[in-house]
């Protein structure tokens, strides 16, 4: 297996392939990884295994139950390893989401019908950066991603998704006291890494770690974000190191950086 692959991680998808392989014989075409393991960056304990399951047939409901409970399985054996992907059919990969009636989707442990992982990111990661664990190498696959496709999705997901995230945001700032520290912890990860990682990709028509994408704001955005950020890369890391003693600051300045990104994403010609 590909050594960008972590020993634990390979442990997990040996598993997986020997387990549906014997449960659905002759129906994988490729299994690939995306995410955070394409883009070296996995932290145990925390990042999930993205990946992308290329069938050469439509799974039946017979299918579905199996796969389901094969995913049961597994996330009930590797708790701290979560397997987060997508079942799509060979003519699918690189189309566009409307494009793609549904596929099967994966969330630790859990499947449901859908086409999130459909999506500009996902195939731009693979198509750059993805790692081909099984079938043939995903460079043979016919499809592109444009750069301004790109950045369309990703400044339509900062209006969207991240925008809505933000006003939940402010709401805790009326909060502070009665919120726990590890939820604080979590949203300000998930939303100032997150954020940055949008940011990144509308500056340097690129995608990197969330990390990555920490440290490059640090060197392009006022100093005034510089300890926010520097907190949400040490909880993203697993460091016990603090930046606040105040939860309410903390929310104070994750509110202010998260706006700033937000106007300023808004305000290039991209």
């Amino acid at each position: 297996m590909d050594s960008r692959i972590p020993i634990p991680v390979q442990k997990v998808l040996n598993e997986y392939i020997t387990l549906f392989q014997n449960k659905i014989p002759n129906i994988i075409e490729g299994f690939y990884l995306h995410g955070s393991i394409a883009l070296n960056a996995y932290i145990n304990g925390s990042s999930d295994i993205d990946f992308i399951t290329v069938v050469n047939r439509t799974l039946t409901e017979e299918d579905t139950k199996i796969i389901s409970d094969l995913h049961i399985e597994l996330n009930r054996k590797y708790k701290e390893i979560g397997m987060d992907g997508s079942y799509i059919l060979v003519g699918d990969v690189g189309k566009k989401q409307s494009e793609v009636k549904g596929c099967l989707k994966v969330n630790e442990g859990k499947t449901n019908w859908g086409n999130d992982d459909i999506n500009p990111i996902t195939w731009w990661v693979l198509k750059n950066k993805g790692i081909t664990v099984l079938g043939p190498d995903i460079a043979t696959y016919n499809f592109s991603v444009d750069e301004r496709v790109l950045a369309d999705y990703v400044l339509q997901n900062m209006n969207s998704y991240w925008a809505n995230r933000l006003k939940t945001m402010e709401k805790y700032k009326t909060m502070a006291f009665v919120i726990p520290n590890k939820l604080v912890d979590e949203e300000v990860e998930w939303s100032i890494t997150g954020m940055l990682r949008q940011f990144y990709t509308l500056t340097e028509n690129d995608i990197v770690s969330k990390v990555d994408a920490c440290k490059f704001a640090i060197h392009h955005s006022p100093e005034e974000f510089h300890k926010i950020i520097n907190e949400a890369i040490s909880i993203r890391e697993g460091s016990n190191i603090r930046y606040y003693n105040s939860k309410k600051q903390r929310i104070d300045d994750t509110v202010q950086c998260m706006t700033y990104i937000l106007n300023h994403c808004n305000s290039m010609k991209i």
